[in-house]
């Protein structure tokens, strides 16, 4: 896990990076120096050391730093960055699928899925997502072990880089003098090829390869101290409700300047007709014509006193949920009904929408009318509905 959007100075790629990863009786240290080429990195120091204190590293937030810090200067190995690597035991870890969405959508739905799911207090936990094969890894690590760790860290000198969870899978093969894991190539230092190269010190390895490559595994979400619960739908759905509110002033503020523009012609009209007698016949085609002028205003301010507030519409819809169905567009018909248009992962869950909608949406006038669902070539649903408020 990184924390790029906690720390600003995480986007630079320092020289030497010291990975830890942190046991529950010892520390296990590997210094990553970075060469000229951009994928070769050399392991200058690589060290495992036993834990003295009678708890756990990650529970004495006064004795971890200290102890780290005698390690660094004893062995001269580097702490102005270093990317930490806790136990998956911590985290509070679970896989979901989601749908191709964009960064940011997908950042708003991760986050209020973890929000929903995760069994700690609001406010008491950092969250965190990533990619793990073809689905996503969702975690939150509490803040005791998180947000308090790192302030202790800082305060005693140490620069915090990333932090990130043990993988599931981690694996790098060594051939002679180097270790090879994706892209990078990894040479090891003369005291380095002595080591044992465990499991263990290869978390410490992994969590130092993170900072040059954030995208694997799991990335903390950017978090504020007090979490808002925002659905995917609320984005568009408050969006949509701007441009409605824009068009519907432009076309009175429009229909007002013609009714200004009729009334000026019509009183041009009359003084003619006063003036001509020969020209009756014309003005009595321009009165018709004022007739009309003023059934419509009187037509268009029905309108707005009965037209129906799409704040209500939007609300009534944001009040059913149901996962794994999306609504993607919105479309006002000219009879007045509402044409909705998305994607639902089966007809499961799209049925199960339907019943929610028509059950709890207080606004609807009719049940839901499902006019169109098929299926695309990765098996997702494409709907549409009809909806009359």
């Amino acid at each position: 896990m990184q924390l790029s959007e906690f720390m600003p100075f995480f986007g630079a790629k320092p020289n030497r990076v010291l990975g830890v990863f942190v046991s529950a009786d010892a520390l296990f240290l590997v210094e990553l120096e970075q060469t000229g080429e951009a994928d070769r990195f050399r392991v200058r120091q690589a060290r495992e050391e036993k834990w003295r204190g009678m708890e756990a590293p990650w529970e004495n937030r006064a004795a971890f730093p200290e102890n780290l810090m005698r390690l660094c200067v004893t062995y001269g190995l580097s702490y102005d960055h270093i990317s930490l690597c806790l136990p998956r035991e911590l985290f509070f870890v679970y896989e979901r699928e989601f749908p191709p969405l964009e960064r940011e959508e997908l950042e708003t739905a991760v986050r209020w899925d973890i929000e929903t799911n995760v069994p700690f207090d609001e406010g008491a936990y950092w969250p965190g997502f990533g990619r793990h094969e073809e689905r996503l890894e969702l975690a939150a690590l509490p803040s005791e072990y998180g947000r308090d760790l790192v302030n202790a860290m800082t305060a005693a000198g140490l620069g915090v880089s990333g932090m990130t969870m043990a993988p599931l899978h981690f694996s790098c093969r060594r051939e002679d003098s180097r270790l090879l894991w994706r892209d990078a190539a990894v040479e090891l230092s003369a005291p380095a090829r002595r080591e044992k190269w465990t499991w263990d010190l290869s978390m410490a390895l992994y969590a130092a390869l993170r900072v040059h490559y954030p995208s694997f595994g799991v990335e903390f979400l950017p978090r504020e101290e007090k979490a808002e619960r925002v659905r995917l739908w609320q984005t568009s759905g408050n969006i949509m409700l701007a441009g409605s509110l824009l068009l519907i002033s432009i076309l009175f503020a429009r229909n007002l300047w013609l009714l200004s523009a009729a009334d000026t012609q019509v009183d041009n009209l009359r003084q003619e007709y006063a003036m001509e007698a020969r020209e009756r016949e014309k003005m009595e085609g321009f009165a018709g014509g004022q007739a009309e002028v003023e059934g419509t205003e009187k037509a268009l301010r029905k309108l707005s006193a009965e037209r129906r507030s799409w704040y209500a519409v939007m609300s009534a819809l944001g009040t059913v949920g149901v996962d794994g169905v999306y609504l993607t567009e919105l479309d006002v018909q000219e009879d007045g009904s509402l044409l909705c248009v998305g994607r639902a992962t089966d007809h499961g869950h799209l049925i199960t929408y339907l019943e929610r909608l028509g059950n709890e949406a207080a606004e609807l006038r009719e049940k839901p009318l499902l006019k169109e669902s098929l299926a695309d070539e990765q098996g997702e649903l494409r709907f549409k509905l009809r909806l009359k408020f």
